[in-house]
């Protein structure tokens, strides 16, 4: 198939460029597409504290080390003799030399290259004892979990470096029972906040998935950084040719995609459609101003193959490539046309019919933000009950 369209070429050059450097090179500076640096947001944060993905573990092998820039800082990551992923600034403590790319790891050891001083979880390893000595010489390392295959690393916006305690204990959702895993990713020059707004939108899955009914209902939560949705859609049932799949009733069939917000850097989709369940796992790190990387990991059963065609099988054959193919058009193609040429108007209300995108925004402004947010025309109010309030209205039980 030949392509005409000029952008569209270069749109196709950038994927193949950006999957090869994140693959193969496994340095996120090159090809980076360039951020809308003279458009501001008002006073819309660049950054949020929070858990972001770094790399998928299957990136970070033993004696590896791997080079990006997120969240505005220059970093590397490696793991150590125990096989720990060790996350911290690309930045030798000797004379500031860059560990990435002319470094390298060994025996769990990272050795910059332009001296060959040595550092293990930030630690001095080599060179004069006056050096090793001096606490003023170990490199600050960002909190690190690696947990679902993922290696996260907390990020503190109050602080120069980025390094900070976590205010909230990584809590992804167990996935033994899908031990199935497929992950794609690429860089859009958008922020991360409208890029889950695209996700959240109700008219998203009312003429994406051409559903013939969509409901969206927000659920209580106890911790400012959760946000949760129990979203339900109906859908025609799927046809190959003349034949439609087994284990349909009638023409429709309903389709569960609960999702849940840790941050702004962790979005979890529980799917559920018949017989079919998935976890997925999608992550949006930062990387400067107007640019994000996005990480898709999915999570689903074993393969079966079976004569009888049901629903499960075909979802199996279906999935990954599907939710695959449908974000990379939601996170790249739609994303060029409108927030590269549009204001975020984040502060805004929304039209009818964006309520859940209003309801986004709002956790975002008073949870995320710490700022009040007026009900307007289309408001609707989250629904956050503090913990503490929990435990005080269960000792009154108890005492009555």
């Amino acid at each position: 198939m030949r392509i005409k369209d000029v952008e569209t070429k270069a749109f196709f050059a950038q994927f193949l460029a950006r999957l090869f450097v994140h693959n193969v090179v496994k340095d996120s500076q090159i090809f980076l597409p360039k951020g809308d640096y003279e458009r501001r947001h008002g006073d819309f944060p660049r950054y949020f504290s929070g858990w972001y993905l770094f790399v998928p573990s299957k990136d970070l092998a033993e004696g590896e080390l791997v080079h990006k820039k997120l969240n505005g800082l220059d970093l590397v990551a490696y793991r150590n003799s125990e096989g720990k992923p060790v996350i911290h600034s690309n930045r030798c403590a000797h004379m500031d030399g860059m560990f990435a790319p002319m470094g390298e790891v060994k025996d769990g050891k990272l050795t910059c290259a332009y001296h060959r001083y040595s550092f293990e979880n930030g630690v001095p390893q080599s060179g004069p004892s006056e050096f090793r000595s001096d606490p003023s010489n170990c490199i600050p390392c960002h909190p690190v979990r690696e947990v679902n295959d993922l290696i996260m690393f907390w990020f503190d916006v109050d602080s120069e470096n980025g390094i900070g305690e976590p205010t909230w204990e990584l809590d992804l959702p167990d996935v033994s029972k899908f031990p199935r895993q497929a992950f794609a990713r690429s860089i859009t020059p958008t922020h991360m906040a409208p890029l889950h707004e695209n996700i959240v939108d109700d008219q998203h899955f009312m003429l994406l998935h051409k559903a013939n009914r969509y409901k969206a209902e927000p659920k209580v939560y106890h911790e400012k950084h959760r946000f949760a949705t129990k979203n339900t859609m109906r859908v025609p049932a799927p046809k190959i040719g003349p034949f439609k799949v087994k284990g349909v009733d009638g023409d429709l069939m309903d389709i569960r995609m609960d999702t849940e917000f840790h941050g702004l850097g962790i979005h979890v989709n529980f799917v559920k459609n018949g017989n079919f369940e998935a976890r997925v796992i999608h992550c949006t790190t930062p990387i400067e101003d107007e640019v994000t990387e996005w990480t898709i990991a999915l999570y689903m059963e074993p393969r079966e193959w079976k004569l009888k065609f049901d629903m499960k099988t075909f979802m199996n054959i279906l999935y990954p490539w599907a939710m695959f193919g449908q974000t990379y058009y939601l996170h790249t193609q739609d994303r060029r046309v409108f927030f590269e040429k549009a204001p975020y108007n984040f502060f805004d209300d929304v039209p009818k019919g964006f309520e859940k995108v209003n309801m986004f925004r709002r956790w975002v402004q008073e949870e995320l933000m710490g700022e009040e947010r007026p009900m307007r025309k289309n408001s609707v109010p989250t629904r956050f009950v503090p913990v503490d309030r929990l435990a005080s209205s269960k000792s009154k039980d108890t005492a009555a």
